[in-house]
């Protein structure tokens, strides 16, 4: 896992007007949701990989709240969702193949015993049946939407814990995004924008940075970014403990990128 960035500047403004890209629209055909840490599950052949049933429940494992937020926001667009359908731990979908976190052996300090000595046939048993399926069903879909719409925007849903190391992460919402990418860019700020005047507490590339390994930075070396646009939208869990919680903070989030994408 990236490591966490410094505090950046909050981010409390009025409501967006627009893109500010001389009229440029979007269309929701264009988009496309995933939620990479969706799942916890871990096939019974690997025995939890020698976790107990708590940890497997904690963070380190997966993402809580994702799924039910790119869903929210798959369904306000009518788009695709891809969601990781296994934990984390197994094999990470957000890292790039050749990460040394791919298979973790340890996450937040915590050892990963089934993870300790993995095989290098063993590694590549598990990219070739939880990583590549996964991996290239969203790059078809990218490449689909893009011959059909001539652009892709791509949201990946993440959520972070709310003390690492015995620091408070401050900030209800993070948008990562490359500022070098200047539709990223203006998509982030019109996202913080929304989510800021429902009262959250947004930040700019929080708690990571948007140019950190990730799926989203693989996809932009594959595409220009006229054809690939990719943001991560991260949740502090703080927000998201109880089931309306999660409902909640969904159909403000799904709410928020309807908007940015013109959705009726």
């Amino acid at each position: 896992m990236p490591r966490t960035q410094p505090a950046l500047e909050d981010v409390r403004r009025p409501a967006p007007r627009g893109l500010g890209l001389k009229g440029r629209r979007l269309d929701t055909r264009q988009f496309l949701v995933t939620a990479e840490h969706a799942s916890n599950h871990i096939p019974s052949q690997y025995k939890g990989l020698g976790l107990t049933g708590g940890q497997l429940q904690a963070h380190i494992a997966w993402d809580p709240g994702a799924k039910a937020i790119a869903r929210a926001t798959a369904r306000t667009l009518g788009c695709p969702c891809h969601e990781g359908s296994h934990s984390r731990l197994l094999i990470d979908l957000n890292r790039s193949p050749h990460h040394r976190k791919l298979i973790a052996r340890e996450s937040f300090s915590i050892p990963i015993p089934g993870n300790a000595s993995v095989s290098r046939d063993e590694r590549d048993r598990r990219i070739r049946l939880y990583y590549t399926p996964f991996r290239e069903a969203v790059l078809a879909d990218v490449r689909r939407i893009i011959r059909a719409h001539g652009q892709c925007v791509h949201i990946s849903m993440h959520s972070f814990t709310p003390v690492v190391d015995g620091v408070n992460r401050k900030g209800d919402f993070g948008i990562l995004y490359d500022p070098s990418r200047r539709l990223e860019s203006a998509l982030a700020a019109n996202l913080i924008d929304l989510m800021a005047s429902e009262g959250f507490h947004a930040r700019r590339n929080y708690p990571y940075r948007g140019t950190n390994d990730g799926h989203t930075t693989g996809l932009r070396a594959l595409f220009p970014a006229s054809r690939y646009v990719g943001l991560e939208v991260e949740v502090n869990q703080r927000i998201l403990q109880t089931g309306s919680e999660i409902r909640h903070v969904a159909t403000k989030i799904a709410a928020a990128v309807g908007l940015v994408a013109g959705a009726k």
